[in-house]
């Protein structure tokens, strides 16, 4: 009897290993696109959309599998592979029309917290969320002037903001909650929606219109053909916990657009 016992222990050590129960959209790509590997050579290619997805949250929709896979996402430092259970573990796809930019993002984090709300103003996600983050820039300069950032948490509230040059403006006194972080005033005028499973993941679906990004050095929408830099984050804990799809190697912080991977609309 007891034999009988520790051979169906072991049988269930060996074979009881927790599976992955999220749907097939929503698990880890074998292969996808680095960041890193774009800013010298060859820029990610992101495919026309047939059309705009239905925004739930869910990529589960035939366009999403057609969008080019970014990630899975690294460490933002050094580039090293994220452990398989790091809650922010992560990828995106990305795909594009002549109206919006269009973002799906999903990240492996079991227990997300946001203490906001949809309608908040420009929250400090980065501060108490889990959430993801889009860095863009027009283009593809060697400089850092001209970008936009947009953070989305797990409860849909949304901080975005154009900066003029690497982390400028920043205005107010050393009081953090009352600092302007470049021009709060613009907006990304984003559609989003979120799903979250609990225990699981959350998914992201954003659609950017190319309007947000008018009035810059560089054409919006772009044209096929045209590069642009980009750069996404996965993070929780006021990123103490944090991913990359393009690793940031010693060069600056999160905004240094000379780590943005570079990105080609076809």
């Amino acid at each position: 009897m007891r034999a009988r016992l520790l051979l169906l222990s072991l049988l269930c050590l060996s074979g009881c290993v927790r599976r992955d129960e999220r749907p097939s959209w929503a698990k880890p790509p074998e292969k996808g696109v680095q960041g890193d590997g774009t800013i010298a050579g060859e820029p990610a290619h992101i495919p026309r959309a047939a059309q705009k997805p239905t925004l739930d949250g869910k990529l589960d929709e035939a366009m999403w599998q057609s969008a080019v896979v970014l990630g899975p996402f690294v460490g933002p430092g050094n580039g090293e592979a994220a452990h398989p259970k790091s809650p922010v573990a992560g990828f995106a796809r990305l795909a594009w029309d002549d109206q919006n930019l269009y973002l799906g993002a999903v990240v492996g984090d079991r227990a997300p917290v946001s203490p906001f709300q949809q309608g908040d103003a420009d929250p400090h996600i980065w501060e108490q969320s889990s959430a993801v983050e889009l860095m863009i820039q027009p283009g593809d300069p060697s400089d850092n002037k001209g970008y936009f950032e947009l953070q989305i948490d797990i409860a849909s509230a949304v901080f975005d903001t154009s900066w003029d040059d690497y982390n400028k403006p920043i205005a107010g006194g050393p009081d953090e909650a009352h600092k302007k972080f470049g021009h709060m005033e613009w907006s990304s005028k984003v559609e989003r929606a979120v799903h979250v499973e609990q225990g699981k993941f959350y998914s992201i679906e954003a659609a950017i219109p190319w309007t947000s990004f008018a009035g810059t050095r560089f054409a919006s929408p772009p044209k096929a053909g045209d590069v642009w830099r980009v750069n996404l984050y996965s993070f929780r804990d006021g990123q103490r916990q944090a991913l990359a799809w393009s690793p940031i190697r010693g060069q600056g912080n999160f905004h240094k657009s000379a780590r943005f991977g570079r990105v080609k609309f076809d």
